[in-house]
């Protein structure tokens, strides 16, 4: 599995967002959880409640892009999604090394 970060940006409004993050969100945690998705999303970014409303982030780990487009599932109807495959830098275990 590698590791992807997840640029996404709305299709539809911020309030619209908003309510479809509250409605989807315990459904798609329950998913990953019990390991009926293709990929896994560790951390999710969001600074939309801050006033941030061009981007939302996501860490994850899959196979290949499109299984996070997948797992996405009916978030894909608010959210368009690029994904960038990356290297994962733990700065404090690299000090140690020093």
């Amino acid at each position: 599995m590698a590791f992807y970060i997840a640029v996404h940006n709305l299709k539809k409004s911020v309030d619209e967002v908003n309510k479809a993050f509250e409605e989807l969100s315990p459904k798609f945690a329950k998913a990953m959880a019990a390991g009926e998705t293709p990929a896994k999303c560790h951390k999710t970014w969001n600074s939309l409640p801050h006033g941030r409303t061009d981007y939302v982030f996501c860490l994850w780990e899959a196979d290949k892009p499109e299984d996070i487009e997948t797992s996405l599932g009916e978030f894909l109807d608010y959210l368009n999604v690029d994904n960038v495959k990356v290297d994962e830098i733990d700065w404090a275990e690299f000090a140690k090394t020093l």
